[in-house]
């Protein structure tokens, strides 16, 4: 990947129009339209190369996350869906929440 970038880098020319980078940063549109983009690529974690002609350059990964439970009928790991993460992950919660009520109680 890093090549990639390097590649770009060494044929990136100037602007289809003869805007020059200095220009382009006095320029109130393209400083508010690349700054856009800039803004929103980094919130999702990308990398952000801004190249002397005004070209934006980002690169990034998506984390993808599986969580598996184990199914005793099958004797095997199975990966589990969206839903069944969500209603698991809503079932800790009620029962974080009921033994934080029981403590008050108790106490």
């Amino acid at each position: 990947m890093i090549r990639d970038i390097k590649e770009i880098i060494k044929n990136s020319t100037t602007s289809d129009d003869t805007t020059s980078g200095i220009e382009l940063m006095q320029d109130a549109e393209y400083l508010r339209k690349s700054s856009s983009i800039i803004t929103d690529a980094l919130q999702k974690g990308f990398d952000v190369l801004q190249l002397e002609n005004g070209d934006i350059i980002t690169t990034g990964t998506k984390t993808v996350v599986y969580q598996y439970r184990w199914d005793t009928k099958n004797q095997k790991m199975v990966k589990m869906t969206a839903k069944e993460r969500r209603d698991a992950e809503k079932r800790v919660k009620a029962d974080r929440h009921k033994e934080t009520a029981k403590e008050t109680v108790d106490a």
